[in-house]
């Protein structure tokens, strides 16, 4: 009697194959078992060595090999060990044959373990190449200009279109088990890369036919249009792997830097194609000379125009090369500064499609310009996961939106800084060649240089407190909207294809993009995150609530205890107010006994927060005050000085908190970026190497002595 090693069934005498599963049991139950089917016999450190090799498996990515197949699996591998033979004495005469007869585990589902993030990044990637099949891949220019050709009717477009498609669901075949054991997650990364490196080749090639047809003017592929750059973002983010295909750790880290090259090699994609378009341009205006078509336009010297075009060209490239360096050197707060100008790039993208004035998505090789087509695919690119995994370790600290901040400054720094330039040039150039519409220059440069002064002063204003950060970060978005609103406005009333028409078109998109992209970019850094909203609730007012308003430079309210000057009030006697010195109390067992310690920090520079092992920490303004110990029938003398001071000071409590060693040091990091909670910090003992290191960079005389006095 012999039975199934794969299923534990019964088998007939004489059979070759089970009838349950088909498994080949060989002549007779006494034959000895040969081939890929043997039942496992041998040793059990020989049956693992014969084991194909399997590739890190993790819960998140729902490994197909579970449930059924990897007991089958298991099986083969020899570690079911069924039965062979004649059974031992004393022993179940079905041996280790009876596991494979449990009852088979279900085979987990295909959407089992898959994030959300993963569901929508694959909607958008669908969405995207899908309506780009609607939209113009290209027009003709000259004589044929108008003549459009939609993505869709193109055979070549709409087949690799399809395929990138398609590939979004290769992850889902794969959970199902369809590839089988021998394709892991990393072999599926490769598959979903291979089937859209098409679509890049497909845009590369279009590009390339456009250069080479940009002085033709009886050519219908000279100027490329919106369906390349929402197919191009579109197809990016169906190559990416989703969260839940990303092994956890550093084990594919290789593999997740590969996408910091592609957000590199696209930065780089556009830089060479504007290059290209100042090229052709440049050729064609020395080749004309003084073309007569540039004197019947009104244009004047046609060196002018390209200047002007030129430079909002690499101005557009400069931006995604800024967020494409320091995501490279592993800035997380660029990473996310570069994914919201993505998401910007695409609302700009759909508005352009509903004719919106001063938006650029085309290229056209004669003609370099400030064109988005890029712009989408770059923020679908450093939008990918594996970026995400390799830039996590340097996220900004929910406290510390001032350096969260600080890159989307930076690039509205730079795009006012050129939307000034060109408006101060362009107003000059009309002066000197006597056209109309210097009055719409000089409204633009006088906006620009607003934008500009709130960019440079942001930062400072933002480093007065953590609130300042989060209010004047805010209103400064509402600047820059409401002030490019009215230029936007004021260019479209203007734009009537009078000699203007150039100079306009060189900043109108600048304008739209300062109107709408960065006011969204400089909100969702201080507002998206969840934990620095939270954090934004706890913040105690500042300014002219609460503490009453007070100019830095005036004398600061004194701390309980301190010689007081004697106001007299006409009409009554004066009363002379002895001289009261605060007590000393022992070394706090809590946060809110140390607030009296910490209440005269006012400015940063009159805090002596305790040494590792001092009983107290003092406070003084003058050099000849004392401190007299305290009693032990002081108590409740402590806690009404503990209360004045919090209704003194709004941040004795959170000063206090940096002081106190038993503080979190995670909370002490955060305390750190408070201006009048650093001179505790640094004289907290519990305060780590790196954070003292760090307040010692900032060069604060205050910060500095404290720091002295623990060594």
């Amino acid at each position: 009697m012999k039975f199934c090693p794969e299923c534990g069934k019964q088998q007939e005498p004489g059979g070759r194959f089970c009838p349950e599963c088909g498994f080949a049991m060989g002549t007779d139950a006494s034959a000895a078992p040969s081939g890929a089917h043997a039942p496992a016999t041998a040793s059990p450190a020989a049956s693992p060595a014969a084991a194909p090799e399997r590739q890190p498996e993790f819960a998140a990515a729902g490994h197909p090999g579970q449930g059924m197949s990897q007991q089958h699996q298991d099986q083969h591998l020899g570690q079911g060990q069924p039965y062979s033979g004649t059974p031992a004495p004393g022993n179940s005469p079905y041996g280790q044959a009876q596991a494979p007869a449990q009852p088979a585990q279900k085979r987990p589902s295909a959407f089992a373990g898959v994030p959300v993030s993963d569901y929508v990044r694959d909607g958008i990637a669908v969405l995207l190449l899908f309506f780009s099949l609607f939209m113009t891949w290209t027009f003709g220019s000259g004589s044929y200009y108008g003549a459009e050709s939609t993505a869709g009717t193109r055979l070549d477009v709409l087949l690799i279109t399809l395929l990138s498609i398609f590939s979004v669901g290769v992850s889902y075949l794969w959970r199902a088990g369809v590839f089988g054991p021998k394709i892991g997650y990393r072999q599926v990364q490769d598959i979903k890369a291979l089937a859209n490196l098409p679509y890049l080749i497909l845009v590369v090639v279009y590009l390339v036919m456009s250069m080479a047809a940009a002085g033709s003017f009886d050519s219908s592929l000279s100027i490329l249009d919106a369906a390349p750059a929402f197919g191009l973002a579109g197809a990016i983010m169906a190559a990416q792997p989703r969260r839940g295909e990303i092994a956890p750790g550093t084990v594919d880290a290789p593999r997740n830097r590969r996408w910091v090259f592609v957000t590199m090699g696209i930065a780089g994609l556009a830089a060479v194609t504007v290059l290209a378009q100042i090229i052709i341009r440049i050729v064609e205006v020395a080749g004309r000379g003084d073309d007569p078509i540039y004197q019947s336009l009104g244009l004047g010297n046609p060196w002018i125009p390209t200047l002007l075009l030129s430079l909002v060209g690499l101005v557009s490239v400069a931006v995604l090369a800024l967020v494409a360096l320091n995501v490279f050197r592993g800035s997380d707060t660029w990473r996310f500064t570069g994914v919201c100008i993505g998401v910007g790039a695409l609302f700009l993208g759909l508005i352009s499609l509903m004719g919106a004035y001063g938006v650029s998505l085309d290229y056209y090789a004669g003609s370099p310009s400030f064109s988005l087509i890029f712009w989408m695919a770059f923020g679908a690119a450093v939008s990918a996961p594996s970026v995400a995994r390799l830039t996590q370790h340097t996220q900004a600290a929910p406290a510390d939106r001032r350096t969260a901040l600080k890159p989307a400054i930076l690039l509205t720094l730079i795009l006012t800084s050129a939307l000034a330039a060109l408006s101060l040039f362009s107003m000059v150039w009309t002066l000197v060649e006597d056209y109309d519409g210097a009055a719409t220059w000089a409204i633009s440069f006088v906006f620009a240089l607003v934008m500009v002064a709130g960019a440079v002063m942001l930062p400072k204003v933002a480093a007065r407190d953590q609130r300042s950060a989060y209010v004047m970060g805010s209103a400064y978005a509402a600047i820059l909207f409401v002030l490019g609103l009215v230029l936007m406005i004021i260019r479209i009333v203007r734009n009537d294809g009078s000699a203007n028409e150039v100079g306009t078109g060189s900043t109108a998109t600048i304008i739209m993009v300062l109107t709408w992209v960065m006011p969204f970019v400089i909100l969702a850094v201080l507002w998206l995150d969840k934990a620095a909203r939270e954090h934004f609730r706890t913040l105690a007012p500042t300014g002219g609530v609460g503490a009453g308003f007070t100019f830095d430079a005036a004398p600061q309210q004194q701390a309980p205890g301190h010689n007081a000057p004697v106001q007299h009030v006409p009409g009554q006697p004066v009363q002379q107010t002895p001289v009261q010195h605060a007590p000393v109390q022992p070394a706090p067992a809590s946060a809110s006994q140390a607030a009296p310690a910490a209440s005269a920090a006012g400015q940063g520079a009159g805090v002596e927060a305790p040494a590792a092992g001092s009983p107290v920490a003092g406070t003084g303004s003058t050099a000849d005050e004392s401190v007299q110990p305290a009693a032990a029938g002081t108590a409740p003398e402590a806690e009404s000085a503990a209360e004045a001071g919090t209704a003194a000071d709004p941040d004795a409590a959170l000063i206090a908190g940096a002081a106190d060693p038993a503080t979190a040091l995670a909370r002490l990091q955060e305390l750190a970026t408070h201006p009048r909670a650093r001179v505790a910090v640094a004289g907290n003992p519990s305060t780590y190497p790196d954070l003292l290191n760090w307040l010692g960079q900032l060069g604060d005389p205050a910060v500095d002595e404290a720091l002295r006095r623990r060594q």
